[in-house]
């Protein structure tokens, strides 16, 4: 059984009493900062790759449902439960439970990083071609996968080590390490994509690769931070490795990732759907679709202070306080995010005109847009309980939510959509459908069941 550390005489934990709201914020706001450091490096990835033409553009489309499923598992699905169990570790005043979760996340990361690339090396190409890839597309979305899977473990390391800090309820040092990571990248970026100076350009490959530099650089800065710096007293990276933890935590993540599969299984099939329409058409929507990764570090932000303070009241028996917080920063992501859509929708040059200037391409863009944007706000609301569920253990309701936003998606397609003869408006009309049932199903399932009060 494990022994807690005595704390007799120590300040009250901080996320355990005052108002809620203005907590929520304060620590979502480091979070909103690294959000926007992160979709910096996912627009700038986009614009880079942009450069290389319409077709690399396509290409990276097959590929990038993958890598954003990676980082969903990472951060959000793994990385959740590694920030929940850490702060009810904290709340409860467990350092030794919070300390062998350090040895845990590091085990998690390895594991993780391991089992992407061995299934992108296993099922990758065939994926690409079932999604619609042919010819330059395809290969393409191969070459530029075979450089960034092979080192997709800097990414799963850099999310661990986030995790444990937000856990902890630091949300700067993280956001600090999104920066680095964005520097980084655009440095390396500019030097094997563009080829400026001496360097000469390595195309789609160049860009992949400087993905893993900027993540790789960032890792080195929380380790430093977390096991040299500043190191909290909890922190130990030696000693016995708990398999029983590793076991819970992987547990509650692998069923917290079945969100993230269900999640990009539906961003599979729709781009199989514009696959359909040609490469314009995939290319336009693999641009839309790249707000998604800008929005979701939005709700993360959100998500990860709402599950912090959740978790650490749900360790110290606080229930009630735990549901206020849940609802307060699922309602916080879905206006945020929200309005971005909604500006999108209205303004869709806003977004497209960073990656391209083709007419046809933006103009799909745009219809892509002016459906989904607002639907964001029930995207919001649904990701954010999501997280907000990993602290209350009632993950059960959100995934289900996800399963349903995925079966109208199919469901509607096989109904609506024709061969021959698909449409891009229908096809827009479906996934903006799906967002606003996963959201209004994941708010009323929880609210009339398990966070009934």
């Amino acid at each position: 059984m494990t022994v807690k550390t005595a704390m007799t005489g120590a300040a009250p934990h901080p996320f355990l009493e005052g108002p809620i709201a203005s907590r929520i914020a304060r620590l979502a706001a480091p979070g909103l900062l690294g959000g926007l450091m992160q979709s910096i490096l996912y627009v700038a990835d986009g614009w880079f790759v942009g450069g290389l033409g319409p077709l690399a553009l396509a290409g990276v489309a097959l590929v990038f449902p993958l890598f954003a499923l990676s980082v969903m598992f990472s951060a959000g699905a793994m990385g959740g439960a590694v920030v929940a169990a850490t702060a009810r570790a904290l709340g409860a005043k467990d350092h030794e439970a919070a300390g062998a979760l350090v040895r845990t996340a590091l085990i998690l990361a390895a594991f993780g990083g391991a089992f992407s690339a061995l299934i992108i090396w296993l099922f990758g190409p065939g994926l690409f071609r079932m999604l619609g890839g042919s010819g330059t597309v395809l290969q393409t979305a191969i070459d530029y996968a075979a450089v960034l899977f092979p080192g997709i473990i800097v990414v799963w390391l850099f999310n661990m080590l986030a995790s444990l800090l937000r856990g902890s309820g630091d949300m700067l040092r993280p956001a600090l390490g999104l920066g680095v990571s964005v520097s980084m990248h655009l440095l390396a970026a500019s030097l094997l994509v563009m080829g400026i100076g001496p360097f000469p350009s390595l195309g789609i490959e160049g860009a992949a690769l400087s993905i893993l530099i900027g993540y790789g650089a960032g890792s080195l800065y929380l380790a430093a931070y977390l096991f040299h710096i500043n190191r909290p007293d909890w922190v130990r990276i030696t000693g016995p490795v708990s398999w029983r933890q590793v076991y819970i935590v992987g547990r509650r993540g692998a069923f917290a990732s079945v969100q993230s599969v269900l999640t990009i299984a539906m961003a599979m099939v729709v781009t199989g759907y514009m696959a359909r329409i040609g490469p314009q058409s995939l290319a336009g929507y693999g641009i839309g679709v790249r707000l998604e990764l800008v929005i979701i570090p939005i709700i993360f932000a959100f998500g990860s202070a709402s599950i912090a303070m959740a978790g650490a009241s749900v360790g110290a028996g606080l229930r009630a306080r735990a549901l206020r917080v849940s609802w307060t920063g699922s309602w916080f992501a879905a206006l945020s995010v929200g309005l971005i859509g909604t500006v999108l929708a209205v303004a869709p040059w806003l977004w497209s005109g960073l990656f391209t200037e083709d007419a046809e391409i933006a103009a799909t863009t745009a219809r892509y847009l002016r459906f989904v944007g607002p639907a964001y706000t029930f995207f919001g609301l649904g990701l954010c309980l999501y997280f907000s569920s990993q602290a209350m253990n009632t993950l059960i309701l959100p995934v289900t939510g996800a399963g349903l936003r995925l079966a109208v998606l199919l469901g509607g397609g096989v109904l609506l959509l024709d061969q021959a003869a698909t449409d891009e408006n229908t096809v827009f009309l479906l996934v903006a459908g799906a967002m606003a049932t996963y959201g209004v199903f994941n708010a009323l399932a929880l609210r009339l069941g398990p966070w009934r009060r």
